[in-house]
């Protein structure tokens, strides 16, 4: 597929970043920050961004977005710090934050419509489609995932983090939140479990589906995994298979000598408390109406004794 160019001149800087960004999604996007380049003058096409350096964090905006410029390094360093505490890795790198204003261009560089943010490890770099960020809170848990993903990629170097991983990581620390716009009121997973038509995490290892709900129950699958190690081994577990691979150790060896059992194991429980749990909830929906009929008849039978207990209360005291 053809690369999508972009080009943007930064003021206070003599050369634009060149980003190249290409495949049908995110998980096929590759991203060379080919750092300051010189041209004698940006493309017809540039968009000025503006930049501003503090707390440990560099942000590129348009002006329009002065204010958000602001409040994002305002943030950024009790991010840092919270992550800190989460994983006990220090954060010592500096992100750039690039404040994107135009969507549709956002979209031209992921190639999906759900995709609102995304980090480039390799150049600590964070771009967030800041006008399709609802609240104030949703952009810090945004921001939160992928400075998460800087920070995993900065410890764990030397051996591969599964796409499937590193997502899973990245929204369990940042309170559930994707890269993606997903309402969890139509979650795709119990449909998965149920019809058995679940992911297999070893085809997640390098990256997402592009079709958007394979890609949305990629994204379910991966916290939900983490939620699960995290329920059977604790935290400790988790952040025992990450200092592993911090240390060289790779994915499956270091499920092994962390929670003494393999991979694909833990993979199989896990599955296997999903088709559980979804058939507590459709044995449950199937004698729905049974059981609310007989909650009805308790309730009428309630009334019906406390009625009589009132009348004959009255009659004695008569």
């Amino acid at each position: 597929m053809l690369a999508t160019f972009l080009f943007y001149s930064v003021r206070d800087h003599s050369r634009p970043y060149l980003f190249s960004f290409q495949g049908p999604c995110l998980s096929g996007i590759t991203i060379l920050l080919w750092g300051f380049f010189a041209f004698a003058a940006p493309c017809s096409h540039a968009a000025d961004f503006d930049s501003l350096k503090n707390n440990g964090v560099e942000v590129l905006f348009p002006p329009a977005l002065e204010q958000a410029a602001k409040e994002t390094a305002q943030m950024t360093p009790q991010i840092k710090k919270d992550l800190q505490v989460t994983f006990n890795w220090p954060f010592v790198l500096k992100p750039t934050v690039i404040l994107m204003e135009d969507s549709r261009r956002f979209r031209q560089m992921t190639h999906s419509p759900l995709v609102v943010g995304f980090a480039v490890p390799g150049k600590d770099l964070v771009v967030i489609d800041y006008p399709r960020i609802r609240n104030p809170l949703q952009f810090r848990n945004i921001l939160k995932h992928e400075l998460c993903h800087l920070l995993l990629h900065k410890h764990v170097d030397n051996v591969p983090i599964p796409r499937w991983l590193d997502e899973g990581i990245a929204q369990w620390a940042s309170n559930g939140v994707m890269d993606i716009l997903h309402d969890q009121k139509d979650a795709l997973l119990p449909k998965a479990a149920f019809s058995d038509h679940i992911i297999p995490l070893g085809t997640l290892n390098k990256g997402f589906p592009g079709n958007a709900n394979a890609l949305r129950l990629a994204y379910e699958e991966s916290r939900s995994f983490i939620d699960y190690i995290i329920s059977t081994h604790g935290k400790p577990g988790l952040l025992e298979i990450l200092g592993l691979m911090k240390n060289g150790v790779t994915l499956r060896k270091a499920f092994i000598q962390a929670l003494d059992t393999p991979l694909y194991k833990i993979e199989e429980d896990w599955q296997a408390s999903l088709k559980q749990n979804i058939a507590w909830f459709a044995h449950l929906s199937y004698y729905l109406y049974e059981i609310l009929f007989a909650l009805g008849g308790l309730m009428v039978v309630y009334a019906f004794l406390k009625v009589l207990r009132k009348k004959r209360a009255y009659m004695e005291e008569e």
